[in-house]
């Protein structure tokens, strides 16, 4: 399986029915009440960032202008407004929790039914397309669906984050706002033709890292017949030819890794510095006052971050990529071993 093309499209399509098979199973009204909490909460943690800045901006100001009376009155406002974010963030993120913890019991419930009913489990045993169903039962399920809901809010606030400070950054200077676009839409494609090799190297990774695991486990459950059989050594080649294999493909991970690092380090550094270079001819002119540059190095952030979606979360992606792609093929071949009637019984499938 290693070998093989990773199938995108069928992987997608498995991804949409999944999504479609939780929100119309008996948890499916829970899980939409929870999801529509975080889409609230989204949204307020993206006002309170658009309220925060504006404080920032005149706090920062009223600092250089030595305005004693009102750095107190907003350093109790900026004090406010950090812990109603603070309130907002955690909540988000129990509910998200909570929510990626239903799904996960929902597809590991229907997975485990799936691969034990009518023999699929014995038929796929002596399958060599097919390695180690307990990990992806168990592991990768649980990776798949903590990050596919991880990363459909990060979509999602991204969305509501460039909804919310568009206007902002356009309204101190448009220039600044075609740079951000312009800025993260050519930092994306970069990491993207830097790290597309990630995705095949971290399949492949999952499965020799598993394959070594279990040749552990096989040795400490077969100590005694290994003893009496004197097979140390042969136990012992196969398991450093293993460890060989998924160190050496992890080198070529760590090999992406560092071209990615070398870009996205780079490309975030500059993120600093860009605002001042456009905004601060304006103060120094007069006509903008000081906080605006430091509003306008939050708004700037806050935009290329939402729009580089994909910069910051390469490495993640290409690893879900991965995941999903491995269930996507253990399904498949699942459902040929069960046939059309085992089909229909799918965890990943709609029906």
């Amino acid at each position: 399986m290693e070998q093989q093309k990773i199938p995108r499209k069928a992987t997608a399509a498995r991804l949409v029915r999944a999504v479609r098979a939780f929100a119309g199973s008996e948890s499916g009204w829970k899980a939409k009440m929870m999801l529509a909490a975080l889409i609230l909460l989204l949204c307020g943690a993206n006002g309170l960032n658009v309220v925060n800045s504006y404080v920032n901006r005149s706090f920062m100001t009223s600092i250089v202008e030595r305005n004693q009376s009102q750095f107190v009155r907003l350093a109790i406002l900026y004090i406010g407004v950090f812990a109603a974010s603070t309130i907002v963030a955690v909540i988000a993120r129990f509910i998200e929790e909570r929510l990626a913890l239903l799904w996960r019991e929902f597809v590991t419930r229907r997975m485990i039914g799936f691969y034990l009913a009518d023999g699929v489990y014995h038929r796929l045993s002596g399958s060599a397309e097919l390695t180690n169903p307990d990990q992806r039962i168990s592991e990768d399920a649980r990776t798949f669906t903590a990050t596919t809901l991880s990363f459909a809010l990060m979509a999602f606030n991204s969305a509501f984050t460039i909804a919310a400070f568009s206007g902002v950054l356009w309204l101190i200077s448009p220039l600044l706002f075609a740079v951000s676009v312009t800025y993260a839409a050519c930092g994306s494609l970069m990491t993207i033709a830097l790290g597309r090799p990630l995705i095949k190297l971290n399949y492949d990774q999952l499965d020799k890292e598993a394959n070594f695991r279990s040749g552990l486990i096989q040795v400490r459950e077969n100590a005694e017949s290994i003893m009496r059989a004197h097979g140390e050594r042969e136990h012992s080649r196969r398991l450093l030819d293993q460890l060989a294999d998924l160190v050496a493909n992890f080198r070529n991970i760590i090999a992406v890794n560092r071209n990615v690092g070398f870009f996205a380090t780079g490309y975030n550094w500059l993120i600093q510095i860009i605002p001042a270079l456009i905004v601060a001819p304006s103060y120094m002119s007069g006509k903008v006052e000081f906080g605006v540059i430091a509003q306008a190095a939050v708004a700037f952030s806050a935009v290329v971050a939402a729009f580089s979606l994909i910069v910051t979360q390469f490495q993640s992606l290409s690893n879900y990529a991965a995941v999903t792609a491995r269930l996507s093929a253990m399904v498949q071949l699942a459902e040929a071993a069960a046939g059309d009637d085992g089909a229909s019984r799918a965890p990943l499938s709609s029906k």
